[in-house]
């Protein structure tokens, strides 16, 4: 079990250097809407997932509300949404590094998903991750065309 949960951790972790690499890879990415949205759509979900990570290890089975899509990014500076997800990634691998075995099977009750453990969130939240690099990895290939 402890592997399955080191798994999902490194996909985590691997995913602002991939972030940085694909937009450092495309000129064009530095100032595409796109990309400024996906990165901020990271970053925003890192967020509430962190904060809801904490719920569910303070709290005894919370209620958590839907996770919903953030506000437009496009009056942020790339550099700094770039920034501020890799904080925001940095904070919430750091508090799943130090979870207890028994963390991760606590549980919340997620407005859309139902009942959920803490391990069923990271996994949803690795699903995320995935569909946002690739979302990513499409925009950035798409503009040098």
């Amino acid at each position: 079990m402890l592997d399955a949960y080191r798994d999902l951790i490194d996909e985590l972790l691997g995913t602002p250097t991939e972030i940085r690499g694909l937009i450092d890879a495309s000129a064009e990415s530095r100032t595409s809407p796109e990309a400024k949205r996906l990165v901020a759509e990271l970053r925003d979900r890192d967020r509430a997932v962190l904060e809801r990570v904490r719920r569910m290890t303070r709290e005894e089975t919370p209620y958590l509300p839907a996770l919903r899509p953030g506000s437009s990014a496009d009056d942020e500076d790339l550099s700094l949404l770039l920034e501020e997800m890799e904080v925001a990634r940095g904070d919430l691998v750091s508090l799943l590094i130090n979870l207890s075995l028994k963390d991760w099977t606590r549980g919340a009750i997620d407005e859309a998903e139902g009942e959920i453990s803490l391990a069923d969130e990271v996994e949803q939240h690795v699903e995320f991750d995935e569909r946002q690099r690739g979302q990513l990895r499409a925009s950035v290939s798409g503009s040098g065309s």
